[in-house]
């Protein structure tokens, strides 16, 4: 009987703990973990009692004393673990230290989660240990904790093949996106996959990109450098169409959201002009990307329209050497107070681009705001002939002293055909750049210029959901030792912390023996 006494205090200490940890901790136990947990303290108070019964001895009652002391702290510490569970799971936070960001949603996912009007469901068919499972569980994690309406499942193949059958899965790894009836498959874990399904999940009618041809404009089907495959390819990605328009041939869409001019290099037919000046005056909004060295009094005179002028000059930045490696290539990290620009804290770069301003003496019923500026160390040169000859220097009576600006934005209030005090006003929207090539294959990932182009796209087209910084791809940051540190990393924790260890017990056993 002693003997079973002594194991049963143990024993119960053991199930209590057990118990108290599954059900505390691992919150998907269920009622299943209060067996042990019972059990566990029925065996302690038994054992309890039953050492209370036999103690004679003061040595015998002070080892009961501790032992009770030792079950009531087993026990309170067990208490405490299920209160911060509970606590935990009913105020969760995420604090995401990495330097990049890594683990949080970015700005423009937010947004849309924020607006969502229709709830989203994801249906990921994977094995239990398929690659990718945990960080796109992570993913979901994060999107169903900042929006009510997301809400997701993982569901095996192999162990629920009628599930498969429905959605027809056909691979490893897909992931269905429904909202009402739309429905969309992707196979990436990927943040930026995950929110252009849901903006195509949620969206009623996708709005249309028109792309202007005829001119030498920069084609949106060229994948190389020069081209705009890959602009192509991020607006479709945000959910609209995109299209081309030869104005000369084509009557004006009625479906077009935002028209596309990228860097003309013949200018605009009279009649073209007086196509966009009717498709603005019915609240259109035009993109324009003009370059550099290039003869477009038609298409400058529309700017100039709106208060933009495109001046006949070349930007050179003497920053830009140091980081693009040329004085051509002007760098942009001062944004204007628009939205297009909230919170962009990234620099842009744009290669060979001409100077714009606010035109002087035009009607001031159209409101310009500077959208993006180089700094004070740049100028805009007006001896074109200077440039192409490689030379340039600051001329303070003809060039355009810096900071300049290389993107300005338009807006004109029309005023609607029969009044009517209620009725909310429309604006015509212009937003021009001094450069194209930005925006091409060659520059368009380089730091911020993807996303401010596509800013400007959302802003034109009404998306403010989509004025935003986009999520990025995760950054590798490994740390590169030296020969001598990697040694020191190997040795100390490998070697030397194990042998302290040794040598600490070695010396205590000596001083033991020696005391006895």
């Amino acid at each position: 009987m002693q003997r079973i006494m002594k194991i049963v205090g143990p024993v119960g200490f053991a199930l209590t703990l057990v118990g108290a940890v599954t059900y505390g901790i691992l919150s998907s136990s269920g009622p299943l973990a209060l067996l042990p947990l019972a059990a566990g303290l029925a065996l302690v108070a038994w054992s309890i009692v039953a050492g209370l019964r036999g103690v004679r001895t003061e040595g015998s009652r002070r080892s009961t004393r501790l032992g009770i002391n030792a079950a009531v702290s087993i026990v309170a510490l067990a208490a405490i673990l299920i209160f911060l569970q509970t606590i935990a799971a009913r105020h969760t936070g995420r604090w995401d230290t990495t330097a990049n960001k890594r683990f949080s949603l970015s700005p423009q996912t937010t947004r849309i989660l924020d607006a969502l009007t229709r709830n989203v469901s994801f249906t990921c068919f994977y094995k239990d240990a398929a690659p990718g499972r945990k960080e796109l569980d992570d993913l979901l994690k994060a999107y169903a904790a900042e929006s009510p309406r997301v809400s997701y499942s993982f569901i095996d193949p192999d162990a629920d093949p009628v599930a498969a059958r429905r959605f027809k899965i056909t691979k490893y790894n897909t992931i269905v996106v429904e909202s009402g009836d739309s429905e969309e498959k992707i196979f990436a874990e990927s943040e930026e996959a995950i929110t252009n399904a849901i903006l195509k999940v949620t969206r009623e009618r996708k709005k249309v990109v028109r792309v202007l041809t005829g001119h030498g404009e920069k084609s949106i089907d060229d994948t190389e450098p020069a081209g705009l495959a890959q602009l192509r390819t991020a607006i479709e990605a945000e959910s609209y169409e995109i299209a081309p328009l030869f104005a000369l041939r084509d009557s004006f869409p009625d479906d077009c959201a935002v028209l596309l001019v990228p860097g003309p290099e013949k200018d605009l037919f009279p009649e073209e002009i007086r196509m966009i000046e009717r498709y603005l005056a019915g609240g259109g909004a035009v993109l324009v990307l003009v370059d550099p060295m290039t003869d477009i009094p038609n298409l400058a005179g529309l700017l100039g329209s709106y208060g933009i002028e495109a001046t006949n000059s070349v930007v050179v930045d003497r920053f830009g050497k140091l980081l693009a490696g040329n004085y051509l290539t002007p760098v942009v990290n001062t944004y204007g107070n628009h939205p297009i620009a909230k919170n962009f804290r990234h620099a842009s770069f744009f290669p060979q681009a001409r100077a714009l301003r606010a035109a002087r003496g035009t009607d001031r019923s159209a409101e310009v705001v500077v959208l993006a500026a180089t700094g004070a160390s740049a100028y805009g040169e007006t001896d074109l002939d200077g440039v192409l000859k490689g030379r340039t220097q600051f001329d303070a009576e003809r060039d355009l002293a810096g900071p300049v600006n290389v993107a300005l934005v338009a807006t004109r209030e029309i005023p609607p055909a029969v009044p009517d005090p209620g009725a909310k006003p429309r604006r015509s929207r212009i937003a021009a750049f001094g450069d194209s090539d930005f925006a091409s294959n060659a520059y368009l990932a380089l730091s911020g210029n993807k996303d401010l182009i596509l800013n400007t796209i959302a802003w034109l087209a009404e998306q403010d959901d989509l004025v935003a910084v986009r999520s990025r791809d995760p950054v590798s940051q490994p740390v590169i030792l030296s020969v001598d540190q990697g040694k020191v990393v190997f040795w100390l924790p490998v070697v030397g912390l194990p042998a302290a260890v040794l040598l600490a017990g070695a010396l205590v056993i000596i001083y033991r023996r020696r005391g006895a």
